[in-house]
Parts: structure tokens; C-alpha cells; sequence
């Protein structure tokens, strides 16, 4: 079976028609056919559709959905043993790998007595990386520019001090 058969069984097992869940969940019924149909639709498309049926995100029928659609659009056979037992070893070397990680920053953190405002300053990058590519490619301007001197130095504007 492939998600969109247990999808639409899912569907139907509600009592709910193509329009009656496209106007439920707030789409258009295409989306809904869309799903059904195997046409290249994101995950979060689904879990909204499963969402508005009843299925909460640890329901065994989401799970089910998700194993399957992942399944669909990798070409991955996850559901098969071997498979499956490869990839939680994968998501787990991954699970180690970032707590190993976590644990060494906390230890710079605790070594270097930093203030909290640069944890604060740490923690916002950790959840925003790109911030750190615009940092970085200011950092790289400013250098390039530093380098030529018929060029002006850009300096940092700062707060007016109280």
C-alpha cells in the first residue's frame, strides 16, 4: 500500500467526500486530489488534511503516512527491517553527534566566562545559521575594503551613550 491509498482510505473511514474535506481543511479540492492522486505534494499539505480529519501529529495513522509519503518521494524502502534498523542507527549517530556538540560548546561557554548577553548573542545563531552568512559576509567587506586604502574605513554605528 502507498500513502495515497491509506490516505484515501483514512478519508473515506471519516465519512468525508474530496469537497467535504477540501472545505473542512480551507483548500481547494485539487489539493486534496492532488494527495490522493500522487502528484508531488509537500508533507505539511498532508499532515494539515490528516490534521483537520482527526489524526493528531503522533497518531499511528500520521506515522503511517509519513513512513509511506517518505518512502514515495526517496525511493527508500523504509519500512522494510534492514532498512529501518539502518536509518534510526543513522538519526541516532546524528542525535549523538549534536549532543557531543551541545556538550562541548557548554564547556567553551563555562571555560570562557562569557556574559550573558553573549549567550544570548550564541543561542540566536545557533537558531538562526543564516544570520551567521550575512555576518560573515560583512565580516569579508569590510576586510576587502580595509585592504584598499582610497577607500574609507565603515565603522559600526553605536548607540548614543544615556
Amino acid at each position: 500500500m502507498d500513502y495515497t491509498q491509506l490516505f484515501r482510505r483514512l478519508r473515506e473511514a471519516k465519512g468525508l467526500t474530496l469537497e467535504g474535506l477540501a472545505e473542512l481543511a480551507g483548500c481547494h479540492r485539487n489539493t486534496v486530489t492532488n494527495v490522493e492522486s500522487g502528484r508531488p505534494v509537500k508533507f505539511k499539505t498532508i499532515a494539515e488534511l490528516m490534521e483537520k480529519m482527526g489524526y493528531d501529529a503522533q497518531s499511528a495513522e500520521l506515522k503511517s503516512i509519513a513512513l509511506l509519503w517518505l518512502e514515495s518521494v526517496s525511493g527508500i524502502p523504509f519500512s522494510q527491517p534492514r532498512v529501518e534498523a539502518a536509518a534510526f542507527k543513522s538519526v541516532n549517530s546524528y542525535r549523538r553527534s549534536l549532543r557531543d556538540a551541545a556538550k562541548q560548546l557548554e564547556a567553551e561557554v563555562v571555560a570562557r566566562g562569557l556574559p550573558a548577553r553573549q549567550i544570548d548573542l550564541l543561542l540566536y545563531a545557533i537558531r538562526h545559521p543564516e544570520v551567521l552568512t550575512i555576518v560573515e559576509n560583512v565580516r569579508d567587506l569590510v576586510t576587502t575594503l580595509n585592504a584598499d586604502s582610497d577607500v574609507p574605513e565603515l565603522k559600526v554605528a553605536e548607540e548614543p551613550e544615556d
